[in-house]
């Protein structure tokens, strides 16, 4: 088992010392960092995700706070869900996590019910603004193009006189519209422009 140290730099604090010495002190082999200053060796630089692809089953990271691991609640338990799913184990060492020991499969347990959480909140302000929006007559998803439109981007591409960009542009739809009608089934053109 090979124990990773992972060291990174925040907005409000660029100080990596501290960190390299608490994660040397705590017996991590490598000693990552991820940093943009250009005073470390570039051998030591790596961002997570590098970090995390050399790590085998059984392999533990150590970081000195849960925030330098993760950005957001959002990625930390993503991050946890990885974890588990490959048996890597993660140590901080400021809020004493160690999911090495018991204390671990709660960690995990806890970080995986509030990914769900955060999941369930995140869709439901989507469907109470949607609903607002609603109220005050605003109708989400993508604008409906008329019967002359469609007959016109498809009549100015079959005469092979203009590029998809003129067309697109001339039409007000993008590109990726533009060929969604130029390839459409004849029952489904038939349906749009009667």
């Amino acid at each position: 088992m090979t124990i990773f140290g992972y060291a990174r730099t925040t907005i409000n604090d660029n100080d990596l010392d501290s960190q390299v010495k608490s994660l040397t002190e705590y017996g991590c082999g490598p000693v990552f960092l991820d940093t943009f200053e250009q005073k470390y060796h570039e051998e030591n630089h790596a961002d997570l995700d590098t970090v995390i692809a050399q790590m085998q089953p059984g392999d533990a990271l150590v970081v000195s706070d849960l925030h330098r691991l993760g950005r957001s609640t959002r990625q930390l338990t993503e991050l946890t869900s990885l974890f588990k799913n490959r048996n890597l184990h993660l140590v901080s060492l400021t809020e004493s996590i160690d999911t090495r020991s018991q204390m671990g499969d709660i960690y995990f347990n806890l970080m995986e019910g509030l990914a769900q959480m955060e999941c369930a909140l995140i869709k439901e302000r989507t469907l109470v603004g949607l609903n607002k929006a609603r109220q005050k007559g605003k109708i989400g998803g993508r604008p409906k193009i008329d019967g002359k439109t469609v007959k016109k981007i498809r009549q100015l591409y079959y005469d092979k006189k203009e590029t998809i960009q003129f067309i697109s542009s001339k039409c007000g739809v993008s590109v990726g519209t533009c060929y969604k009608y130029i390839n459409l089934a004849p029952e489904e053109l038939e349906k749009i422009t009667n």
